[in-house]
């Protein structure tokens, strides 16, 4: 346990994510004694008392923990200021700087402390440059502890932690990275995607590189594709505002599906530190090749009744369905498609990664089992739910006869460790960014490298117009994706189903 205290700033305090994420992620750190003393300095629009914002935060709190311990929260209360203010205004940054400059005195040092954007993106650029002319951005603000200092004050007392989305656009995101490196130097920086704070996916490294029996075949030699799904069964519900116009190409795949792409394919990193495993997660993000046919390698949906939601124009054209080919041009990976689907309103919710070996090949006149007779191996990586691995067999059936048959090899996580709970993204993301470690955030060439992706296809829509497929809610999508995949002789594939 890490007992010094820190400042946690947090810019959106009273919305949604506050109350779903960052509340339960903090308390559950502080109950495993994971994280010392938290000042928590809540910045909101709504017109609160401290004593109003505390109950807003207990009552989200009794949504996501079982059990809350009462001296533990009496305790938390007692680190908690309320700030009401708009985000543009200096005086919400003045008020901030008297708070920080208080817990430095009570400390006699200089108290690190984190910045949160909790915010939608369009209050981005105006907080950092708020945060840069009040001189929040620079550290301690107490001058006395800054001369008694040697070191760099600012980068090693003040973190920013911002979520994504990281721009809306190639432009849009190079804007945003000038302005946030113009404030603070990389190291300082924890950009957020919580896909890559979930056990599942960190996981992938432990499975592949900690037994002999996959790494070897991990390549185009063994594996005919992969395939990687985001499905959610609901819809766009109260985001309407910032959905569309977003779609799901911007929201998942630039982002999440795009981190679980470089995670599967990266080669192993040369050590197990952040920029040995950061630069060979982008090293992944710089070879996929850029969409040049959106016609022939991508598919884009929009469920029926969309159009109806709350805060969705009535002629809106933002997708909700994504269906997407990509290959990545690598020695390793050369030649294997890697197909991406997601889309909101599907049949269930699901997050689940597939690499789909290769059929058994007939060497000269002998063929024990030929093409046609077996099914292909599949090792499937369970994100969520009910995170684990299984693997598709082909087995002799019982009996006389040699007839074969596919089976399922399953390893369930909840099963294997019982009672033991993994962190939540949020915790671990949190308790990552309080510690110095990057190694699960987002960093600025990679962000980079997946927007130019993004942006190519969009344009790629564009010049081309290509036309949005309907669906109904509760399927897998538009038939236009089904017949996407089998014009390449291949099904999309869910262990659950198969």
């Amino acid at each position: 346990m890490n007992s010094s205290p820190i400042i946690l700033v947090i810019f959106g305090a009273t919305g949604d994510l506050m109350q779903r994420k960052l509340v339960p992620a903090m308390y559950r750190l502080l109950k495993r004694k994971d994280i010392g003393r938290i000042h928590l300095v809540a910045v909101g629009r709504r017109s609160l008392s401290k004593s109003d914002f505390c109950t807003f935060l207990y009552d989200a709190l009794k949504k996501n923990v079982l059990q809350i311990d009462e001296i533990l929260w009496k305790q938390i209360e007692e680190d908690i200021s309320y700030i009401e203010g708009h985000f543009e205004d200096e005086k919400t940054y003045a008020a901030i700087k008297i708070l920080v400059a208080k817990a430095d005195d009570a400390y006699k040092a200089c108290v690190p402390r984190y910045f949160y954007l909790a915010t939608p993106p369009v209050h981005y650029e105006t907080i950092l440059k708020k945060l840069a002319e009040s001189g929040l951005s620079e550290g301690c603000v107490t001058s006395n502890i800054q001369q008694k200092r040697g070191e760099n004050i600012g980068i090693n007392s003040t973190k920013i932690l911002i979520e994504k989305p990281f721009g809306n656009d190639l432009s849009t995101a190079r804007s945003l990275e000038k302005l946030l490196s113009s404030i603070f130097q990389e190291q300082q920086i924890y950009r957020i995607d919580h896909y890559l704070g979930k056990e599942t996916v960190q996981n992938i490294l432990a499975l592949r590189f900690a037994n002999g029996i996959f790494d070897p075949t991990w390549n185009s030699e063994f594996i005919d594709h992969v395939q990687i799904a985001l499905a959610e069964s609901d819809g766009v519900g109260d985001r309407g505002a910032f959905y569309d116009g977003v779609g799901a190409l911007r929201d998942v795949v630039q982002n999440h599906m795009f981190e679980m792409l470089a995670v599967t394919a990266m080669e192993q990193p040369h050590a197990f530190t952040a920029d040995s495993i950061r630069d060979a997660r982008i090293e992944v993000l710089k070879h996929i090749l850029p969409v040049d046919d959106a016609m022939g390698q991508t598919v884009r949906g929009q469920y029926q009744g969309y159009l109806l939601e709350k805060q969705i124009a009535r002629d809106s054209k933002t997708e909700t369905f994504f269906a997407g080919k990509f290959l990545v041009d690598t020695p390793r990976w050369n030649g294997v498609p890697f197909y991406l689907r997601t889309g909101k309103k599907l049949k269930t919710k699901v997050t689940e990664i597939s690499l789909h070996y290769k059929k058994p090949v007939c060497t000269g006149d002998v063929c024990f089992f030929r093409p046609d007779d077996v099914m292909r191996n599949v090792l499937s990586l369970r994100i969520q739910p009910d995170e684990g691995i299984t693997l598709r067999l082909m087995v002799k059936e019982p009996g006389f006869g040699m007839r074969v048959t596919p089976t399922k090899m399953e390893f369930c996580y909840a099963q294997a460790f019982g009672s033991t709970v993994s962190p939540e993204p949020y915790e671990r993301l949190l308790l990552d960014a309080l510690r110095g470690d990057q190694t699960l955030f987002a960093r600025t060439d990679g962000i980079d490298a997946s927007w130019s992706l993004v942006t190519g296809i969009l344009n790629a829509w564009e010049f081309s117009n290509q036309s949005l497929c309907s669906y109904k809610g509760g399927t897998w999508g538009p038939k236009e994706s089904d017949d996407f995949i089998q014009k390449d002789g291949r099904a999309w594939f869910l262990g659950s189903e198969a």
